[in-house]
């Protein structure tokens, strides 16, 4: 695939994009175009993650209105046969085999995605349980492709998602089931945050929390907040050198690596050790 000089990362971009709120505009019978182009609609809300898009992809999009574009170029004629076979949209496998830059699972989580928190209620013990779940709204493919995207991802982004049933689109969308799942992607996006703030809320696991606890905190003020937390349980010896390494000073970052657990993962069971320690001895 001839890619105009398009790097790795707006590669990455690119594809993501026409798979999730983008298209590639047809050329009909009567169009004076020789070429396709792009288009991607978007409500004022999104302008600062369009306006991203176009500073990645400078030379190839520009904003108009609410709506980001290109010039109608060889580049999207070539790839709408590929995208639009009997003009509706598929998912690309051949061109997706090249793809491992992180703006591509950013790019489809921005796009088409939502960071999702069942909840439960312990009214006994006055206490909130969030879960996180990641979903990606591609209802748009059948289950068939999504069954490869989901080998897809897992082999190049090392990220687990299932498909998971809608009574929208074609039936079926993507999310991740395990609690440590849903933490890893985040743990990967949120090096983007810097670049865009007002995504903290799909992002940044600390934000979007802070924002749910000062919800609950006006309906259920007496109740606390617990988060589940991956499911592989700490041994005796890990809690140890957790304690250990938390005395030392030693960053959450650091023990997650040490540990080969994710950062999540020792923030929420050092906060488990410090509630046990605080029954335990009363202070």
């Amino acid at each position: 695939m001839e890619w105009e000089g398009l790097s790795e990362e707006q590669i990455a971009i690119l594809v993501a994009s026409i798979l999730g709120d983008g298209e590639i505009t047809k050329c009909y019978v009567y169009d004076r175009r020789v070429n396709n182009s792009y288009r991607e609609h978007f409500s004022i809300g999104q302008l600062s993650y369009r306006e991203w898009k176009q500073r990645k992809l400078p030379n190839l999009l520009y904003l108009r209105g609410n709506n980001l574009v290109s010039r109608s170029i060889p580049l999207m004629t070539r790839l709408f046969p590929l995208f639009y076979p009997n003009n509706t949209k598929q998912i690309p496998f051949e061109l997706l085999e090249d793809i491992r830059h992180p703006s591509f699972l950013l790019t489809l989580y921005l796009d088409d995605g939502s960071l999702l928190l069942s909840k439960r209620f312990n009214h006994k013990k006055k206490e909130i349980q969030f879960t996180p779940h990641i979903a990606f709204y591609l209802q748009a493919f059948s289950k068939e492709q999504l069954e490869k995207l989901v080998v897809f991802l897992s082999e190049h982004f090392h990220v687990n998602v299932r498909t998971s049933g809608t009574p929208s689109g074609k039936g079926y969308y993507l999310k991740t089931t395990k609690v440590i799942d849903t933490f890893h992607i985040l743990d990967m996006l949120k090096f983007y945050l810097t670049e865009l703030p007002d995504f903290a809320y799909k992002l940044d696991w600390e934000t979007r929390l802070a924002s749910e606890i000062a919800h609950y905190k006006i309906s259920h003020p007496d109740y606390s907040v617990r988060v589940s937390i991956p499911a592989r349980p700490y041994s005796s010896e890990e809690i140890a050198l957790l304690i250990k390494w938390k005395h030392q000073e030693i960053t959450d970052r650091e023990i997650a690596r040490r540990l080969n657990r994710t950062y999540w993962s020792v923030v929420y069971k050092w906060q488990d050790v410090k509630t046990v320690k605080h029954e335990l001895h009363g202070f």
